[in-house]
């Protein structure tokens, strides 16, 4: 369970921190920085098709 732990803290790290850089480079603006953040700390409320719904609420204009 330990391992299976370690790797969500590395997946949820590299995720929040793929979204700062986009941020940094004006990729995206930070309400959505702010949304995305909130929704990767609270990632284990959702089942794989609503996290990604909830992208797109983000990113209405992108495609996953």
């Amino acid at each position: 369970m330990a391992n299976c732990d370690s790797l969500d803290l590395k997946l949820i790290l590299s995720f929040a921190q793929s979204y700062k850089e986009l941020y940094q480079r004006g990729e995206i603006n930070k309400e959505q920085l702010r949304q995305v953040l909130e929704l990767i700390d609270n990632y284990q409320n959702f089942n794989p098709a609503d996290f990604k719904a909830e992208l797109e609420n983000i990113f209405p204009n992108s495609s996953f």
